[in-house]
């Protein structure tokens, strides 16, 4: 039996232009456009999507129940640039294990996570 792979995430946005932008920032590559409702990143390999749910008349319940987690090489200098641009922490800098770890809340309100290794 196959073992389940991860390949890709979906985020459901309220505003595409301005979560699209956001993400173009955040991830320092362009999004694709597949369809109206639909923006895609890869990352690595690893698809993420961007997808407008009014759009295709889908209801959401947002909440922090599903935390993507991007690595990062300086996750103290991400912080400070996402305060910069205003974004809110909502979980602060912090040493959990071997990683240096924060979340903050993105443009559509979804929490993400930003950490990095410490070399102990």
């Amino acid at each position: 039996m196959m073992k389940p792979k991860l390949e890709s995430a979906y985020i459901c946005v309220e505003n595409m232009e301005r979560a699209r932008e956001f993400y173009e920032w955040f991830l320092n590559r362009k999004g694709i456009k597949q369809a109206d409702s639909l923006y895609l990143f890869n990352i690595d390999g690893f698809r993420l999507f961007l997808f407008d749910h009014k759009n295709e008349d889908e209801d959401v319940i947002y909440g922090d129940n599903c935390l993507l987690s991007f690595e990062v090489e300086d996750a103290r200098v991400l912080k400070e640039k996402l305060e910069k641009r205003g974004f809110k922490i909502v979980f602060p800098l912090k040493q959990i294990l071997d990683n240096l770890v924060f979340e903050f809340e993105d443009t559509e309100g979804n929490h993400i996570e930003v950490f990095s290794k410490l070399l102990l």
